[in-house]
Formats: structure tokens, sequence, C-alpha cells
């Protein structure tokens, strides 16, 4: 590995490597990110074909405002739990040899828990059989961030964040056009649920093939030999399938890093803004702007596309060009808290639906780049065995600020109706703000030069 030396009596540490590490990387041929890509956006299309046969069905039979509310705080408890289970327990080494790895398997597993959530939800004839049928997909669909993982462990330790962010881009513009085409095609090909639901099943059929066909990664050590960037953290990987069922409740010291631990916080003050503006927002369309079933058709497309063309392509080209250091990234993730903070305050003021979407297309954009970045930023600061871990406790502490976020929103209304939601709302993205102005160089950048002194502090 790399040792450090005295340079005469400038007492600079400096990293000189190993021979055996400038070997160059096997050049990647991209065919595994193509086909984990096009799985992703396959099951998110399966889910959200169904979207408004559900919704329909779910208001058929009387399911409330409460209800609603209720299901989805459900929901985000039990991503909780999956995520983080999920997360760490797809760094196991006990199914290296079975199913084409560990990871692999999850994926095929969460394709089986969304096609379980469709055909239960579409056989269901109460509100109670509608909650059973979210169980499933809520805990073990993690493939999002499952991919992220596998996507850290495909690429070589020389990549830049650029490449990296190039390919997690990819996978995020995929989910948005997913997210963007499933609802347009439910709502217009298919007019009954059952028909939905057949050409969902075809989706997840498809998506199987394509997770069958990915490659395992390179081996753990020859990867670790070579990412000398990474965080050295104490080796907990799960060898066996007893301590595998052991470690059940993962323990990520990844996730304990200085880095992990202010991009968590980071990310949970941006999910905290955004839940706690909803509980205002979904108000403003039925009320203000009098949306119907049309209406919001349109708006879930334009946000996917946005979603979509936001992380396949603006996050990479600003990146490329404004973004190949730490200070370079600082300034996008400023400019990016200042739009999503300013951006919902003013369309929140505003009446103009045309100058609404040109604010969510602004919001959009930014929310897709500091999530390229932050992606990117994660998978460089652990191991590859740590990596689906790390990815799962990001996403369960996302979950936590789904169920306290509308909580929070909602009592915050109590106060005033709308200045206390839109206040809570700027202050986040404020403390984001200083976050990035504070530590993003000194934390993340420190991580990626001098990742190794982590364990000794």
């Amino acid at each position: 590995m790399c040792k450090p030396i005295d340079v005469g009596t400038t007492k600079v540490d400096e990293l000189i490597p190993n021979p055996e590490e400038t070997k160059p990387w096997p050049k990647e041929s991209n065919s595994e990110f193509v086909y984990g890509t096009i799985s992703m956006a396959l099951v998110v299309t399966a889910g959200s074909v169904v979207m408004g046969h559900f919704q329909s069905k779910r208001d058929a039979m009387g399911c409330d405002t409460m209800c609603v509310g209720s299901m989805t705080t459900a929901r985000s408890t039990l991503t909780l739990v999956g995520s983080t289970i999920i997360g760490k327990s797809s760094d196991s080494k006990a199914l290296d040899d079975k199913l084409g790895g560990t990871r692999r398997a999850f994926l095929i597993l969460g394709v089986l828990a969304t096609a379980l959530e469709l055909v239960v939800a579409a056989r269901a004839d109460s509100v109670r059989a509608l909650w059973v049928s979210m169980i499933p997909s809520a805990l073990f669909q993690q493939n999002f961030n499952v991919l992220k993982a596998l996507f850290g462990e495909w690429h070589g330790p020389s990549a830049s964040a650029a490449e990296r962010a190039g390919e997690v881009g990819k996978l995020g513009m995929a989910v948005g056009l997913a997210f963007m085409a499933g609802p347009l095609l439910g709502s217009v090909l298919f007019k009954t649920y059952t028909q939905a639901v057949v050409f969902a099943s075809v989706c997840l059929i498809v998506a199987l093939l394509f997770i069958i066909r990915l490659p395992k990664p390179m081996k753990e050590d020859k990867q670790r030999s070579g990412n000398s960037n990474a965080i050295v953290t104490e080796d907990r990987s799960l060898t066996t399938s007893s301590s595998f069922i052991n470690r059940f409740v993962p323990d990520v010291p990844a996730a304990r890093t200085p880095p992990a631990i202010f991009i968590m916080i980071s990310r949970t003050c941006m999910a905290l803004s955004f839940h706690i503006f909803n509980t205002i927002w979904q108000v403003a369309w039925r009320e203000r702007f009098k949306f119907g079933p049309q209406d919001y058709g349109r708006y879930y497309s334009y946000i996917g596309f946005g979603f979509a063309v936001s992380q396949g392509y603006v996050a990479n080209m600003l990146l490329r060009n404004f973004g190949m250091t730490e200070s370079g990234r600082s300034r996008l993730l400023l400019v990016c808290s200042c739009i999503l903070g300013g951006g919902r305050l003013l369309a929140y003021q505003t009446d103009n639906i045309a100058v609404v979407y040109f604010l969510q297309g602004l919001i959009i954009t930014a929310l897709g780049v500091v999530n390229t970045i932050f992606t990117a930023d994660t998978s460089k600061i652990a191991n590859p065995d740590q990596l689906g871990g790390l990815f799962g406790v990001l996403g369960s502490v996302e979950s936590l600020a789904g169920i306290i976020g509308p909580i929070l929103g909602g009592s915050l209304s109590r106060i005033h109706p709308v200045r206390g939601p839109l206040m809570a709302v700027v202050l986040l993205y404020g403390t984001v703000f200083t976050l990035v102005i504070w530590g993003y160089e000194r934390i993340i950048g420190r991580a990626k030069i001098d990742g190794v002194q982590w364990k000794n502090d």
C-alpha cells in the first residue's frame, strides 16, 4: 500500500504508491452499467404503470386523507428497515458462489417483491389488503441502493468523481424516464388494472433477465489493494451463513466516519425540507390550481422528465466543466442549495402555473445535481465491502425523514398554516448551505486525499 515519508525538514508526508498498485485497471466494457440501468428502469416502470389504477382503487375503497397519510408513513418505516438491512447484507460474501453474488441475489429479491405487491394489490378487495400488498416491496425492493453499490465496485480506483457521477447520473436518468413513462402508459394504453399488471409483469421478467446477465465484481482483495483513496476501516464483511443471520441488524463502520456523517446530515435536512413542504404544497395543487387526474399526470411526467435530464445530462455536464475539484463541487452544491430553498419559497407565492412549472424545473435540476454529487462522493469514501451497507444507511436516514417530515410539517402548520412550514424549509436548506461552506472541502476532500488517516484518528 502507500507509506508516508519525511522530506528534509519539511515534515510533509507524501504518499508513495506501491509499484504493484500502478498496474493498469482492467478496461470497463460498460455492459454491466447498461444492464443494471435497464433493469432498474424496468422495475420502476412496472411499479409506476399501475399507479393511477391503484390510486383509483384506493379511493373507491374509501381511503381518506388520514388513511393515505398513514400508509405513506408505514411505507417509509418499512423502507427504513429494509434499506438498512439489505444495504449491509448485500456486502456479505455468503452467497458469492450462489446466484452470482449477494448483490445480484438481492436485486432478484427486489424484483420478486415488486411482483408480489402487484399481484396482491390487484386482487385486493379491502383497504387492509392494500396495506398488506405494500409490505414486500417496501421492505425488499432496495434495488436502487444495491445498484449504486455495485456501480461503485465496478469502477476502477482511479475513476474520477465525474466518471462515477456519469454512470450514477445515467441510472437516475433511467429512473426518471421510467417514472415519466409509467403513469402515461397506465392511463393511455391500459384501461383496466389487469392490463396494467400484465404489462408490469412482462417488465419484471425482462428486468430479471438483465439482472442475471450482470457480471460479478472484482474480488474484494484486488479492489481493496487498488483503492488507496477509500477510507480504511475494520473488515467486518459476512463470510458464513451463520454470521449472515447473526448480523441481521447491520453495523457499518464506514457510516460512522466524518464524510459519511456529513453526507447523512445534509441529505436528512434536504429530505425533511421536501416532506415538510409537501404538507402545504399538495393542498395548493388541489385548492389553488384545481388539479384533476390529467393535470397530476402531466405534472408527474414533467417531474420525471426533468429528473432524468438533470441526472443523465445536466449533472454530468456541470461536473465535467465545473466540478473536477472539491472546490468546484462545493460551489455547485451552494448554488443548488439556494435554488432548492428559494425555488420552493417562490413557487408557493405565485399563482401563475407557468412560473410554477419553471421553478419546479429548476428545483428538479438542482436536486439531480446534488444527488449525483453526493452519490459519487459516497462511492469514494468506503471500501467495496461496505458500500452496500453505507448506501443502505443513507437510504434509511432519508426514510426516517419521510416519517418525521409530514408530522413536523403538520405541527408547524398549527403555528401558522403557511409561514411555519415555509420558514422550516428555508432554515433547513440554509443549514445545508452552511454545512457545505464549513465542511465540504475539508471533510469530503480529506476523505479522498488522506482517507488512510481516518482509521488512525
